[in-house]
């Protein structure tokens, strides 16, 4: 039975720090306690972790340091072995009293100094419930490696609030590398989830007057992970943006065997800044040889480099308005790796052999280098339709879409409008999508997926299908934005019906997808008789995430056209009249359709307009922080 009175030595936490004293008085469950450096206690009882079973005199400073000296002096001696001999013998978990009895001891100090070694030693014990047991080895094993976590931890946030001291005061300490890769992969996360939490306090610390998201677009500035001309909605969203100075270095230089006899030309939209596929096509004694030639990104990214967690981590370039966040940094989405007209670039080429009126005899897969010749724009492709080598090639496309069993052969939209910014200026530019050109390059990427993913399946060949799940329409309007039927990857290869192929999967944009560059080298290992770099298991697993980074990516797309739309609106529409239809009645305001650009935005009006009936808006104001627009409506 524990007895408090005057002269009884206790243990208690302050701080979280174990601390020694005498009780000078105790009532109604409350303890005046003299502390080892003379200051006065007052504690409830149930503070009390230990008391001593003897009455220490005179009560006094002097007493109470002997006792704690003597305390010391014993730690000092205890031996580990002995007491994880002992106490090994007890059933776990046990009492602290059951350990004192274990060792047989009694005395206070011994019964003092063990308490401050059970608790000190975590790495020999664990502690729940007042009750306590000894660890085994891999539990020894896993505390010690948690408690180095904590520790690189600890002096990783010392780190960040010295360089966070250092950037207020205008004298800013470096980060390491390792450091700054961390620093700025939570930032990012901080803008989609709040998390990690210690991070997010240590930044609340600094806030001076700014929000988070301000104070970490701010960091992100500091530490070039975005510009300042970098789309607003895109850097707080938390997504990767910019490159580390000199990532792409580590991408591997292949030698060039100065075979490149084929010579073949791109055809991409006018700004495009990236080149991965390029087309050739040569007549043969006995009909035409279709060459179609995948920049070779796989065999210059090495599957272990920083570029290649990178790469994984942004799953794809990300078009939007105002710029291109792309997969992999600039110097190689755009020069190294691009088929760029001039050079010599390797290839994954798929050449398929056709009769004189164009029917598909056979195909092979083959890697090699080919000769860039032109860089065509869709428009320039356009106006040579007439001559050869496009007049053939559309020939061929339009055998080649009549020989697909396509399920859903829906009408498509042939115009589609898109919102550029340049230099500040918000242009809505009208695109042809289903021009002649485009039409060339949409069905020969078709028929290097599909027969690449037939090969795939037929050999066993572990890749991301591309495979179709039917959905009935949404009605919701969050998910308007979402087509009936949705595409998701899958290891197991399934009919596509808007392909009309047996399976199907992307390889032909390794610059601007990561499921790409995958494809692409399990399927390079194939053709040289290799083991796959990626088992199935391993892609499945990269799945999930993959799948989960692609709606994030989608969803920054659509909140980024929102945001340029109303600015465009804003810049060049306002008080204007313009055609529009009220869908729907949404929570606040309705959603309406533009009419002359098939853009969709919120907007609020004071009036009850008509529903789905052809009407005039006039913006009156726009709001970016909410993303919606105060309209008045003329019926």
């Amino acid at each position: 039975m524990t007895i408090l009175e005057p002269g009884r030595v206790v243990l208690f936490y302050r701080q979280a720090q174990l601390c020694t004293g005498f009780i000078c008085a105790c009532a109604d469950q409350r303890c005046e306690i003299l502390d080892e450096s003379g200051v006065l206690q007052y504690l409830p009882s149930a503070r009390l972790v230990l008391v001593s079973q003897k009455s220490y005199s005179p009560l006094s400073l002097a007493t109470l340091h002997g006792f704690t000296e003597d305390l010391r002096v014993e730690i000092h001696q205890l031996s580990e072995q002995e007491i994880t001999s002992g106490l090994a013998r007890l059933s776990a978990p046990f009492s602290f009293a059951e350990a004192c009895a274990a060792l047989g001891w009694d005395d206070d100090i011994r019964v003092f100094a063990l308490f401050h070694f059970i608790k000190n030693r975590e790495d020999l014990f664990s502690h729940k419930k007042g009750l306590i047991q000894l660890r085994g080895d891999s539990e020894k094993q896993d505390y010690l490696q948690e408690r180095r976590r904590d520790e690189e931890r600890k002096e990783y946030l010392q780190r960040v609030a010295a360089w966070l001291d250092g950037l207020s005061a205008g004298a800013e300490e470096a980060l390491s590398e390792s450091h700054k890769s961390i620093f700025l992969a939570e930032l990012r996360e901080l803008l989609k989830s709040q998390q990690p939490r210690d991070l997010a306090r240590l930044l609340r610390s600094r806030e001076e007057g700014k929000n988070q998201a301000e104070l970490i677009n701010r960091l992100r500035l500091s530490l070039g992970d975005i510009s300042s001309d970098t789309d607003p909605v895109a850097a707080s969203s938390g997504i990767p943006i910019l490159f580390p100075d000199g990532i792409w270095r580590q991408a591997t230089a292949l030698e060039n065997p100065g075979s490149a006899s084929v010579e073949a030309f791109s055809i991409d939209a006018v700004d495009s800044p990236d080149h991965d596929d390029a087309i050739s096509l040569r007549e043969t004694h006995d009909g035409w040889l279709l060459g179609i030639h995948i920049s070779d990104v796989a065999s210059r990214i090495p599957f272990a480099s920083e570029l290649w967690a990178m790469a994984r981590d942004r799953v794809s370039s990300l078009y939007l308005p105002g710029e291109t966040v792309p997969m992999l940094p600039e110097q190689l989405s755009h020069v190294d790796l691009s088929l760029v007209e001039g050079t010599e670039r390797p290839v994954l080429s798929l050449y398929a052999r056709l009769d004189r009126d164009l029917n598909l005899l056979g195909h092979e897969f083959r890697r090699d280098w080919v000769k860039i010749a032109e860089n065509l724009s869709y428009e320039e492709a356009d106006s040579q339709l007439q001559k050869s080598p496009l007049a053939v090639l559309h020939r061929i496309c339009q055998l080649l879409r009549q020989s697909r069993n396509e399920v859903q052969n829906r009408p498509r939209q042939r115009f589609f409008w898109s919102l550029k910014v340049r230099d500040g200026d918000i242009q809505m530019r009208r695109e042809d999508v289903l021009s002649p050109s485009r039409f060339i390059i949409e069905e020969l990427m078709i028929l290097y997926n599909r027969l690449a993913a037939e090969r795939a399946l037929r050999k066993g060949l572990p890749v991301f299908f591309r495979n179709i799940a039917q959905y009935p329409e949404p009605e919701d309007e969050a998910e308007a934005q979402f087509p009936g039927i949705q595409a998701y990857l899958s290891t197991q290869g399934k009919f596509h019906p808007g392909i009309g192929s047996e399976a199907y999967l992307h390889a032909t944009s390794p610059i601007r997808r990561f499921t790409d560059i995958v494809n692409q080298a399990q399927f390079e290992a194939l053709l040289e008789g290799e083991k796959p770099p990626f088992a199935n298991c391993q892609i499945e697993e990269l799945i999930p995430p993959l799948e989960k980074r692609l709606l994030s990516l989608r969803a920054v797309a659509q909140r980024s056209e929102r945001f340029w739309l109303l600015r465009y609106l804003e810049q060049k529409h306002l008080h204007s009249p313009l055609d529009a239809i009220l869908l729907k009645k949404l929570k606040q305001g309705y959603l309406a359709e533009l009419t002359a650009w098939d853009k969709r935005l919120q907007v609020l009006c004071d009036d009850r307009p008509p529903l789905q009936v052809p009407v005039k808006l006039v913006i009156t104001s726009v709001d970016l922080a909410e993303m919606t627009a105060r309209v008045d409506v003329i019926n």
